[in-house]
C-alpha cells in the first residue's frame, strides 16, 4: 500500500516537473503574423545572443535616405549554430543582408525573423 502511494507521488511529481518548462514557451503566432512575411535589407547594428532568442537589430533605410531601427527576434543562439551559421565568421555588425519576417500584430517595427540571406545563401531559420 506504502509502495503504491510512493510510486504514485512520484509519477505525479514527474508529470508536473516536465510540465512547467513546457507551458512557459509562447508561440510565435500570439505575437506576430506568421501567415505574413517581407524583406528587410539593412545594416546589422547588433546582435543579442540570448536563450531562448536571439535580437537582432537592423537599420533600414527609407527612399528618403533615412535609417529606421528595427528589432528582429530569432531563433536561439545554438540553432544558429547548427543550420551553420557561424556567427563570429559570417556576420558583422555594419554588414548588409536580407532578413525575411513576419510582421508584428501590432504592426510595430519589432518582427520575427524567419530567414536570412547571408553572402548569396539563405539560412531559413524556422517554418511557420
Amino acid at each position: 500500500m506504502i509502495k503504491n502511494i510512493l510510486l504514485a507521488a512520484a509519477m505525479s511529481l514527474s508529470v508536473l516537473a516536465l510540465s512547467v518548462p513546457a507551458g512557459a514557451h509562447h508561440s510565435a503566432a500570439a505575437q506576430f503574423d506568421t501567415t505574413q512575411e517581407f524583406i528587410l535589407t539593412g545594416v546589422l547594428t547588433e546582435l543579442q545572443e540570448i536563450n531562448p532568442h536571439s535580437i537582432w537589430h537592423v537599420d533600414v533605410k527609407g527612399e528618403d535616405g533615412k535609417a529606421t531601427s528595427w528589432k528582429l527576434e530569432g531563433v536561439n543562439p545554438n540553432t544558429l549554430r547548427r543550420l551553420g551559421l557561424s556567427i563570429k565568421n559570417d556576420l558583422k555588425i555594419g554588414g548588409t543582408y536580407s532578413f525575411t519576417c513576419a510582421p508584428s500584430r501590432d504592426g510595430s517595427r519589432y518582427v520575427f525573423l524567419k530567414a536570412i540571406t547571408v553572402n548569396g545563401k539563405v539560412f531559413q531559420m524556422v517554418q511557420l
